[in-house]
Protein backbone atom coordinates (compact mmCIF):
# COMPACT_ATOMS: atom_id res chain seq x y z
CA UNK A 1 0.00 0.00 0.00
CA UNK A 2 1.09 3.44 -1.08
CA UNK A 3 0.04 6.94 0.63
CA UNK A 4 0.55 10.38 -1.50
CA UNK A 5 -0.20 12.50 0.82
CA UNK A 6 -0.70 12.95 4.71
CA UNK A 7 -3.11 14.88 6.60
CA UNK A 8 -6.86 15.48 6.48
CA UNK A 9 -8.17 14.33 2.87
CA UNK A 10 -11.44 15.99 1.26
CA UNK A 11 -12.42 12.05 0.26
CA UNK A 12 -13.13 11.11 3.76
CA UNK A 13 -16.18 13.55 4.14
CA UNK A 14 -17.96 11.28 2.17
CA UNK A 15 -17.93 8.35 4.58
CA UNK A 16 -21.40 9.07 6.21
CA UNK A 17 -23.12 8.95 3.24
CA UNK A 18 -22.09 5.32 3.33
CA UNK A 19 -23.41 4.30 6.34
CA UNK A 20 -26.77 3.02 7.07
CA UNK A 21 -28.57 6.41 8.46
CA UNK A 22 -28.36 7.89 4.91
CA UNK A 23 -31.41 7.90 3.22
CA UNK A 24 -30.43 6.30 0.14
CA UNK A 25 -28.94 3.28 1.90
CA UNK A 26 -31.30 0.45 0.91
CA UNK A 27 -31.61 1.43 -2.39
CA UNK A 28 -27.74 2.28 -2.75
CA UNK A 29 -27.31 -1.56 -1.48
CA UNK A 30 -29.60 -3.13 -4.02
CA UNK A 31 -27.56 -1.20 -7.01
CA UNK A 32 -24.47 -2.24 -6.02
CA UNK A 33 -25.65 -5.97 -5.32
CA UNK A 34 -27.21 -6.31 -9.01
CA UNK A 35 -23.65 -4.26 -10.56
CA UNK A 36 -21.63 -7.14 -8.38
CA UNK A 37 -23.71 -9.77 -10.23
CA UNK A 38 -22.61 -8.19 -13.35
CA UNK A 39 -19.27 -8.18 -12.69
CA UNK A 40 -19.37 -11.76 -11.04
CA UNK A 41 -21.12 -12.53 -14.37
CA UNK A 42 -19.25 -11.15 -16.85
CA UNK A 43 -15.33 -12.37 -14.96
CA UNK A 44 -16.65 -15.75 -15.47
CA UNK A 45 -18.02 -15.58 -18.99
CA UNK A 46 -14.60 -13.70 -19.88
CA UNK A 47 -12.57 -15.91 -17.68
CA UNK A 48 -10.86 -12.96 -16.29
CA UNK A 49 -7.74 -13.63 -13.74
CA UNK A 50 -7.04 -10.23 -12.96
CA UNK A 51 -9.35 -7.25 -12.08
CA UNK A 52 -8.73 -3.70 -10.73
CA UNK A 53 -11.51 -1.67 -8.53
CA UNK A 54 -11.58 1.81 -9.03
CA UNK A 55 -12.92 2.81 -4.96
CA UNK A 56 -13.93 0.53 -2.01
CA UNK A 57 -17.18 2.45 -1.76
CA UNK A 58 -19.57 0.06 0.36
CA UNK A 59 -17.28 -2.77 -0.03
CA UNK A 60 -20.13 -4.99 -1.75
CA UNK A 61 -18.42 -5.09 -4.63
CA UNK A 62 -14.93 -5.99 -3.41
CA UNK A 63 -16.25 -8.47 -1.43
CA UNK A 64 -17.73 -9.60 -4.09
CA UNK A 65 -14.94 -10.03 -6.78
CA UNK A 66 -12.36 -10.83 -3.25
CA UNK A 67 -14.22 -14.11 -2.92
CA UNK A 68 -13.13 -15.11 -6.55
CA UNK A 69 -9.79 -15.47 -5.42
CA UNK A 70 -8.34 -18.30 -5.91
CA UNK A 71 -10.42 -20.49 -7.90
CA UNK A 72 -11.80 -17.74 -10.55
CA UNK A 73 -9.38 -14.93 -9.86
CA UNK A 74 -5.38 -15.07 -9.79
CA UNK A 75 -5.32 -10.96 -8.22
CA UNK A 76 -7.84 -8.57 -7.28
CA UNK A 77 -5.93 -4.82 -6.57
CA UNK A 78 -8.12 -1.65 -5.34
CA UNK A 79 -6.97 1.42 -5.81
CA UNK A 80 -8.44 4.35 -2.98
CA UNK A 81 -7.85 8.04 -2.72
CA UNK A 82 -9.67 8.29 1.25
CA UNK A 83 -7.17 6.71 4.05
CA UNK A 84 -10.19 6.49 6.40
CA UNK A 85 -12.05 4.16 3.24
CA UNK A 86 -9.30 2.05 3.25
CA UNK A 87 -9.06 1.89 6.81
CA UNK A 88 -12.38 0.96 7.82
CA UNK A 89 -12.14 -1.63 5.44
CA UNK A 90 -9.38 -3.18 6.45
CA UNK A 91 -11.12 -3.05 9.47
CA UNK A 92 -14.15 -4.75 8.71
CA UNK A 93 -12.89 -7.14 6.07
CA UNK A 94 -9.37 -8.25 7.77
CA UNK A 95 -9.66 -11.67 5.43
CA UNK A 96 -9.91 -9.98 2.22
CA UNK A 97 -7.42 -11.45 -0.61
CA UNK A 98 -7.67 -7.70 -2.22
CA UNK A 99 -4.67 -5.67 -2.70
CA UNK A 100 -5.41 -1.94 -1.88
CA UNK A 101 -3.27 1.25 -3.07
CA UNK A 102 -3.96 4.24 -1.77
CA UNK A 103 -3.40 6.75 -4.54
CA UNK A 104 -6.19 9.64 -6.69
CA UNK A 105 -7.01 7.91 -9.52
CA UNK A 106 -5.67 11.07 -11.57
CA UNK A 107 -2.30 10.01 -10.59
CA UNK A 108 -2.30 6.74 -10.34
CA UNK A 109 -0.07 4.66 -12.53
CA UNK A 110 1.47 0.61 -12.43
CA UNK A 111 3.13 -1.15 -14.86
CA UNK A 112 0.65 -4.10 -14.41
CA UNK A 113 -2.12 -5.39 -17.03
CA UNK A 114 -5.36 -6.63 -15.66
CA UNK A 115 -8.34 -8.40 -17.76
CA UNK A 116 -10.83 -6.50 -16.42
CA UNK A 117 -11.20 -2.77 -14.83
CA UNK A 118 -14.00 -1.54 -13.10
CA UNK A 119 -15.41 1.61 -12.06
CA UNK A 120 -19.12 1.30 -10.88
CA UNK A 121 -20.14 4.37 -9.86
CA UNK A 122 -16.92 6.66 -10.27
CA UNK A 123 -17.29 8.34 -13.44
CA UNK A 124 -20.04 10.94 -11.80
CA UNK A 125 -17.51 11.78 -8.81
CA UNK A 126 -14.47 12.31 -10.62
CA UNK A 127 -13.67 16.32 -11.86
CA UNK A 128 -12.17 14.87 -15.49
CA UNK A 129 -14.57 11.49 -16.37
CA UNK A 130 -12.49 11.32 -19.86
CA UNK A 131 -8.93 11.55 -18.47
CA UNK A 132 -9.97 8.87 -15.77
CA UNK A 133 -11.51 6.64 -18.47
CA UNK A 134 -8.34 7.16 -20.91
CA UNK A 135 -6.05 7.00 -18.15
CA UNK A 136 -7.44 3.63 -16.78
CA UNK A 137 -8.42 1.53 -20.40
CA UNK A 138 -4.30 1.86 -20.54
CA UNK A 139 -4.09 -0.64 -17.94
CA UNK A 140 -5.71 -3.36 -19.72
CA UNK A 141 -4.12 -6.50 -21.13
CA UNK A 142 -4.62 -7.49 -24.26
CA UNK A 143 -8.68 -8.99 -25.16
CA UNK A 144 -9.23 -7.24 -21.62
CA UNK A 145 -12.67 -5.06 -20.51
CA UNK A 146 -13.53 -2.23 -18.64
CA UNK A 147 -16.95 -2.40 -16.92
CA UNK A 148 -18.38 1.09 -15.64
CA UNK A 149 -22.27 1.61 -14.11
CA UNK A 150 -23.39 5.36 -13.65
CA UNK A 151 -26.59 6.58 -12.23
CA UNK A 152 -28.74 7.64 -14.88
CA UNK A 153 -30.41 10.82 -15.38
CA UNK A 154 -33.36 9.65 -17.17
CA UNK A 155 -34.33 7.23 -15.14
CA UNK A 156 -37.67 6.24 -14.72
CA UNK A 157 -39.04 7.92 -11.53
CA UNK A 158 -36.79 11.24 -13.31
CA UNK A 159 -38.90 11.04 -16.37
CA UNK A 160 -42.12 10.68 -14.56
CA UNK A 161 -40.94 13.73 -11.84
CA UNK A 162 -40.12 15.46 -15.14
CA UNK A 163 -43.46 15.22 -16.96
CA UNK A 164 -45.36 15.93 -14.01
CA UNK A 165 -44.12 19.15 -13.46
CA UNK A 166 -42.62 18.38 -10.22
CA UNK A 167 -38.84 18.11 -11.57
CA UNK A 168 -37.41 21.02 -13.69
CA UNK A 169 -34.43 19.53 -14.67
CA UNK A 170 -33.65 15.84 -14.43
CA UNK A 171 -30.10 16.41 -14.65
CA UNK A 172 -30.19 18.69 -12.02
CA UNK A 173 -28.02 17.15 -8.48
CA UNK A 174 -30.38 16.27 -5.18
CA UNK A 175 -29.16 17.12 -1.67
CA UNK A 176 -28.43 13.62 -2.27
CA UNK A 177 -26.25 13.39 -4.81
CA UNK A 178 -23.95 16.30 -3.16
CA UNK A 179 -23.86 14.23 0.31
CA UNK A 180 -22.54 11.57 -2.09
CA UNK A 181 -19.96 13.79 -3.41
CA UNK A 182 -21.54 13.63 -7.55
CA UNK A 183 -20.47 16.18 -9.89
CA UNK A 184 -22.58 15.15 -12.92
CA UNK A 185 -25.67 12.63 -14.04
CA UNK A 186 -24.88 10.89 -17.38
CA UNK A 187 -27.80 9.34 -19.27
CA UNK A 188 -27.17 6.45 -21.78
CA UNK A 189 -26.81 8.63 -25.03
CA UNK A 190 -23.91 11.21 -22.93
CA UNK A 191 -22.13 8.21 -21.40
CA UNK A 192 -22.13 6.15 -24.83
CA UNK A 193 -20.50 9.68 -26.16
CA UNK A 194 -18.16 9.33 -23.75
CA UNK A 195 -17.20 6.02 -24.46
CA UNK A 196 -16.97 6.48 -27.62
CA UNK A 197 -14.23 9.93 -27.78
CA UNK A 198 -12.42 7.39 -25.30
CA UNK A 199 -11.78 5.02 -27.82
CA UNK A 200 -13.80 2.07 -26.58
CA UNK A 201 -16.95 0.56 -28.06
CA UNK A 202 -20.04 -0.83 -25.80
CA UNK A 203 -20.18 -4.60 -25.78
CA UNK A 204 -23.00 -5.12 -23.61
CA UNK A 205 -25.35 -2.68 -21.71
CA UNK A 206 -27.62 -3.68 -18.66
CA UNK A 207 -30.31 -1.50 -16.52
CA UNK A 208 -29.78 -2.58 -12.54
CA UNK A 209 -32.58 -1.49 -11.10
CA UNK A 210 -35.81 0.23 -12.05
CA UNK A 211 -37.04 2.99 -9.37
CA UNK A 212 -40.68 3.75 -10.35
CA UNK A 213 -41.01 6.27 -7.47
CA UNK A 214 -38.86 8.95 -5.69
CA UNK A 215 -37.17 7.24 -2.62
CA UNK A 216 -39.79 8.78 -0.14
CA UNK A 217 -42.48 7.11 -1.97
CA UNK A 218 -41.09 4.21 -1.80
CA UNK A 219 -40.42 3.93 1.58
CA UNK A 220 -44.31 4.68 2.33
CA UNK A 221 -44.77 1.22 0.47
CA UNK A 222 -42.11 -0.59 2.61
CA UNK A 223 -41.61 -3.12 -0.22
CA UNK A 224 -41.01 -6.84 0.33
CA UNK A 225 -36.88 -8.25 -0.78
CA UNK A 226 -39.24 -9.88 -3.44
CA UNK A 227 -40.34 -7.00 -5.20
CA UNK A 228 -36.59 -5.18 -4.54
CA UNK A 229 -34.87 -8.13 -6.06
CA UNK A 230 -37.56 -7.97 -9.06
CA UNK A 231 -36.84 -4.22 -9.62
CA UNK A 232 -33.50 -5.11 -10.26
CA UNK A 233 -34.11 -8.42 -11.74
CA UNK A 234 -36.73 -6.62 -14.34
CA UNK A 235 -34.13 -3.48 -14.99
CA UNK A 236 -31.50 -5.74 -17.26
CA UNK A 237 -33.10 -5.41 -20.58
CA UNK A 238 -34.04 -1.71 -19.76
CA UNK A 239 -30.67 0.13 -19.02
CA UNK A 240 -32.47 3.47 -20.83
CA UNK A 241 -34.97 3.63 -17.66
CA UNK A 242 -33.02 2.32 -14.95
CA UNK A 243 -32.23 3.76 -12.12
CA UNK A 244 -28.42 2.91 -13.14
CA UNK A 245 -26.98 1.26 -15.75
CA UNK A 246 -23.55 -1.07 -16.27
CA UNK A 247 -21.88 -1.35 -19.28
CA UNK A 248 -19.25 -3.71 -20.73
CA UNK A 249 -16.43 -2.00 -22.49
CA UNK A 250 -14.27 -3.01 -25.07
CA UNK A 251 -11.27 -0.83 -27.04
CA UNK A 252 -12.40 -0.07 -30.54
CA UNK A 253 -10.66 -2.13 -33.26
CA UNK A 254 -7.92 -0.30 -35.13
CA UNK A 255 -8.96 0.91 -38.26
Amino acid sequence: MTQASHGTNPLDGYLDAYGDSFPYHRENLALLAAYAGFLRETIERRRSRSVLSLGIGHSIVAQSIAALIPATLRSYRIVEGSPAAVQRFRETQPESASEIVLSLFETFDTARRYDMIEMGFVLEHVADPELVLRRFTGFLAAGGVVIAAVPNALSLHRRLGHAAGLLADPYALSAGDRALGHRRYFDMTSFTALTLRCGLRQHRAAGLMLKPFSTAQLDLLDLSPAVWQALCSESRHLPEIANAFAVELEPAAEP
